[in-house]
């Protein structure tokens, strides 16, 4: 049975073995998933906008047919060479079952990559490719600051440019909970500043700190304390401005992540609150960790397990009806501030 750590992915993405054919990406930072899996299929040599080399299925589709993935994994392309099978969604229990048929018999000028959330060890899907000769899960978990270096770095490499010491502590502490947003927010304050230049913290806090970006962190702040009037006046605000539904659940999620993992150690070490925030890391921006502080004395480990699953259903069901995700999205919020409103008092 391979295994390979999270500190080893990106070495392993460097040079994939081609003895695997299924791979499962998976952890709690979608952001950092979907970049690994669009760097592990791009590995291949694949045209990913040819429909006929890349084919992408939806987990709910491809769990509901249990012969669809072999199918198209050994379906040989129309025009030669190698395939890639992307499996993208929501992964449900019987996506497990569905996959054994590639695991049975692996193809030989193909792979097959599913995108999967937070999987326990003992997951079906992930204990399944994990034991197969042919199959490797690769575990993604959220940004430590050497990660975050890494972009950072990355990024300035590729525009020629260098950032002061200052300016660098201030983005460490703006990035980190999802590497595909953050690599995207390190991209965009180099291409504000130009090929050749010295970013420094004005930069920073004009590019990356932008104010719909600290809106959202004021709707979640204010969520999370059972501020309720706050939370309604900015997430008005925030539908008004055209923020995506998607980008303020997708923070929730992240945000609720964080302290259901704070809260864990502090119920498991018996640490104050105060000292499992000035631990985090990345670390927390100053604004913000008297809020967090308060969120931890609020939430316990069930209940944010609890808003974690409605926060999760909220983005399946939003995306499912389009129409319906500003309102399900507010109702949500506001069920979640008001509880927390009930539990601080």
């Amino acid at each position: 049975m391979a295994q390979v750590k999270a500190h080893e992915v990106d070495s392993y993405l460097k040079k994939p073995n081609p003895s695997h054919r299924v791979f499962l990406i998976y952890g709690p930072d979608r952001g950092l998933v979907a970049e690994r899996a669009k760097k592990l299929a791009s590995q291949c040599g694949v045209d990913l906008d040819d429909p006929f080399s890349a084919v992408q299925l939806d987990a709910d589709d491809a769990a509901a047919d249990p012969s669809r993935i072999a199918d198209e994994a050994h379906t040989v392309s129309m025009f030669g060479g190698s395939r890639v099978v992307w499996i993208k969604g929501s992964t449900q229990k019987n996506l497990a079952k569905a996959i054994e048929p590639v695991l049975a018999t692996p193809p030989s000028d193909a792979i097959v990559i599913v995108e999967g959330g937070d999987l326990k060890k003992s997951a079906p899907l992930r204990t399944r490719i994990e034991k197969a000769g042919s199959g490797l899960a690769l575990p993604c978990y959220q940004d430590e600051i050497r990660a975050i270096n890494g972009v950072i770095d990355e990024e300035l490499a590729l525009s020629s440019s260098t950032m002061v010491p200052n300016a660098r502590k201030l983005l460490i502490s703006l990035l980190g909970a999802d590497r595909l947003a953050s690599r995207g927010e390190v991209q965009k304050l180099c291409l504000y500043a130009g090929n050749n230049a010295t970013i420094d913290e004005d930069m920073v806090e004009l590019i990356v700190g932008d104010a719909s970006a600290l809106a959202v962190d004021s709707v979640i702040d204010a969520a999370a304390t059972g501020n309720v009037a706050d939370m309604e006046h900015t997430l008005k605000r925030l539908f008004a401005q055209g923020t995506a539904v998607f980008q303020i659940v997708n923070s929730m999620q992240r945000h609720f992540q964080m302290l259901h993992h704070a809260r864990v150690k502090i119920e498991a070490q018996r640490q104050p609150a105060s000292a499992a925030v000035a631990a985090m890391r990345p670390p927390i921006n100053f604004k913000r960790k008297d809020s967090i502080v308060r969120s931890l004395s609020i939430w316990n480990t069930s209940a944010l397990e609890r808003i974690l699953e409605r926060l999760d259903k909220v983005l399946l069901d939003s995306r499912a009806n389009a129409a319906l995700a500003v309102p399900l999205v507010a109702t949500a919020l506001l069920a979640i501030s008001i509880e927390a409103n009930r539990s601080r008092r």
